[in-house]
């Protein structure tokens, strides 16, 4: 999406008007459908650990200006986090309950002997437990995004092209490391790219040829109408009959 935003930014300055009006029509749809910036879209290429931030880095500080990339970077980031959280906090209050449900069964009688010896077990731990504190700074444990975005991005290796990595496959690999952003990761970069209108479907009129198209050359038509033809004989395709009711 950011190749196609490129060119159409480019051509939107083209010297011929011609191209310009077309462009200009064509970017008010793409702004309307994508937006500025589609948000589920940035995020989801973070998730692809070949990408992580990099490439909205990238994408961004070439078609915004200096100021708008880097708002729309932290707007990325801050979106990413929140999802995060919102996923933690979920799966942290699903894993309680199971806790919780766990230790109403288990066995509740003890000794007094056992007692005795528990408490002075804890005694000790907890004298060797205040004497790291004031020996050395424990620091704050990160999360499992602050670790995956300070990795290094995943570099494919030579004898497999990126066109053949898959990420969720990547995700199912590393779960155990990132048990709550796999999960994330999984369902974001499942949601379909794009759908299509139930109108255009469920719509009983014809194609509409708009002024572009009926403007090709004759050759030009006559070649998209044949090709179209010998690739569907080529792949075994049949063209859908169309259904008039009277």
């Amino acid at each position: 999406m950011y190749r196609v935003k490129e060119i159409m930014n480019l051509k939107s300055m083209d010297e011929n008007d011609f191209i310009r009006r077309m462009v200009g029509k064509m970017k008010e749809k793409f702004d309307k459908y994508w937006g500025e910036r589609n948000m589920l879209m940035a995020v989801a290429s973070v998730l692809d650990p070949r990408c992580k931030l990099m490439l909205v880095e990238m994408c961004f500080s070439e078609i915004y200006s200096k100021v708008e990339a880097r708002r729309n970077i932290e707007q990325v980031r801050g979106a990413l986090y929140q999802l995060y959280d919102e996923y933690v906090a979920t799966y942290n209050a699903s894993s309680s309950d199971q806790s919780s449900t766990k230790g109403n069964g288990s066995n509740k009688s003890s000794t007094s002997s056992s007692s005795n010896s528990q408490t002075s077990t804890n005694s000790g731990w907890s004298k060797l437990m205040s004497y790291v504190k004031r020996v050395e700074t424990i620091p704050s444990p990160k999360s499992e995004l602050d670790m995956y975005l300070e990795e290094g991005v995943y570099i494919c290796e030579e004898e497999m092209s990126h066109y053949e990595f898959n990420a969720l496959e990547w995700w199912k690999a590393n779960n155990l490391k990132y048990w709550v952003l796999s999960k994330m990761a999984v369902e974001i970069l499942a949601i379909p790219i794009s759908t299509i209108a139930s109108e255009a479907i469920f719509s009983v009129g014809g194609r509409v040829i708009d002024s572009y198209h009926a403007s090709l050359a004759l050759e030009t038509a006559q070649a998209l109408i044949c090709g179209g033809d010998w690739i569907r004989v080529l792949h075994g395709v049949k063209k859908k009959q169309k259904i008039f009711y009277t």
